[in-house]
Parts: C-alpha cells; structure tokens; sequence
C-alpha cells in the first residue's frame, strides 16, 4: 500500500531576532504534532523533520542560514538536516554526532509522523558559547529524554532553547527505554531555578513565565515516583504498579513497537540514578 504523506510547514515570527518554524505530517486536515525549530539571526536551532524536507528547503533557499545547532539526535529534530550538509556549519555534540552520520531506521509508525532522517557526516564540534549578532549563547546540559541532550541560554534576554527538556503532557506517563525520568525531574529543577523569562520549548513553542509549566510537570511525577516506591516495596509487580496507579498510554502506544512504554517509565521512576553533569569541552 503506498501512503501519501503531506507536510505542513508554519513559519511565525516571534520578536526581531527569532522566527519559528513548526513542521509536521499533516493528518485529516490537521498536523499529527507538530516540532518547532528556531530561526536566530542566520542560526537555525533544530531543523524539524524529514517529512517537511521539501517545505524547509523552500525556506531555507530564502533565508541566509550559515550555522546549525543540533539539540539532540531525535528524528523529529534532525529531519532535515541533509539540506544543510554543504551550505552551513552544523554543531552537534559527540554522542549526537554518532547518531546523526548512521540514524537508526525508525519504523513504520515514526516514518508516517515525522519522516526518516537521511545520515549526514560534515559535522562540526560544538562550542560552549557561541554569539549570534549581539546575542551570546551558553550550551547547557538538559539530560533526561536523553542523556546527550543540550540546551541554548540567553542569559540577558533569559531566553532558554530547551528542545524536549520538559515534557509535552503535564502528566507523563510513557517513556522510551533510554530516558531517565529522575535525572529528566533534575534538569527541570535546574530550569526553575535559572533567571529565564521565556522557554522555547521543541513542542509547545515560546512559554512566557514558564516556572509554573515545569513545576506542575515536576510535581506530578515525583507524586508517581513516591506512590510506585511505596508499591514495590510493599512487593507489586510493575504490572501491579500500572494497574494500581491507572496509568493508560496514547492510543498509538503499541503502534510505536515498544519505543515507548508504560513500563520503561515506572521502570526509569524505580530505579534509574541522578547522573553527575560532566561539563562540555571547550572547542
């Protein structure tokens, strides 16, 4: 069966130095989710994905971009970053690097939403501060949703890029095998407590006084951490655990071949550790 797929691409101007760009598969009329990259100056952060390659090339051929910065290696993020090979130096952390010069195949179901990344290997190191006209960048750890991830800080203007640091729902109740859910709780503690007026987040765009947004999503999974503690050591199974604490996945939850599930996240809650932040290498 041959599946059309049709993209969407919203472009929308935030303030005089950033523009949004918002790709996604377009379903019934509507996008499936969309993902956000940002236009700063001459700098994208993040490139949105593979199924919008055409609509981000169109952009991109009427737009001076010269610099990509790479968040995290997931495919909604890095779609299309084939475009850039050649026209603009991309930044990408190391572990990001390995992912993006041989990306996995990511399956049916992911391919229809967000499109499969081709490799790309003209890959540069990416700095821990960079400036963009008058704008000056730190790079900031945000491990969690994976262990590799970064963020892009503007402390004068207190502008956070977060990418996927805080989660989409303000009840997470999924999670893929490789996320750690404590050390995801950790990272949004940091952002609390940073001096930021407004977060860009990958899914939900420009949050203005984001502090209340994360901590309602902080608070509701350190409330089912101390629950599913108390379950299993009172002796339940993580079957137990989900069934005690009804937690129902998304409909499209077995469509994604166990990517994602109820289980890794109780799993991750249980008995995954903080990890110690290592700082990033000057380059």
């Amino acid at each position: 069966m041959c599946i059309i797929r049709t993209a969407m691409i919203e472009v929308e101007p935030f303030n005089e130095h950033i523009t949004c760009i918002k790709t996604a598969t377009e379903q019934d009329g509507s996008a499936i989710m969309f993902v956000y990259a940002f236009l700063v100056g001459d700098a994208l952060f993040d490139v949105g994905c593979a199924n919008a390659i055409d609509e981000v090339r169109e952009f991109a051929d009427r737009n001076e971009i010269n610099h990509v910065y790479v968040s995290h290696s997931h495919e909604d993020h890095v779609g299309c970053l084939k475009i850039f090979e050649g026209r603009a130096t991309i930044y990408a952390n190391e572990l990001t690097q390995k992912v993006l010069r041989a990306p996995p195949q990511y399956g049916e179901f992911f391919n229809y939403v967000w499109g499969q990344p081709e490799a790309v290997s003209d890959l540069s190191p990416i700095p821990n501060r960079f400036s963009i006209g008058d704008l000056d960048f730190e790079v900031i750890p945000v491990p969690g949703h994976t262990m590799e991830m970064i963020g892009f800080y503007e402390p004068e203007r207190k502008w956070f890029f977060s990418a996927d640091a805080v989660p989409l729902p303000s009840k997470k109740k999924i999670a893929m095998p490789d996320e750690n859910i404590p050390q995801m709780v950790a990272t949004m503690e940091k952002l609390v407590a940073m001096d930021i007026d407004i977060l860009f987040d990958s899914h939900r765009g420009p949050i203005e006084s984001p502090q209340k947004h994360i901590q309602t999503r902080i608070d509701y999974i350190k409330e089912i951490q101390h629950k599913a503690l108390e379950l299993h050591q009172s002796g339940k199974s993580i079957e137990d655990i989900q069934q005690i604490l009804e937690l129902e996945g998304p409909w499209y939850l077995e469509l994604t071949k166990s990517r994602f599930g109820i289980d890794f996240f109780i799993k991750s809650v249980l008995f995954d550790k903080i990890v110690v932040e290592q700082p990033l290498t000057d380059s």
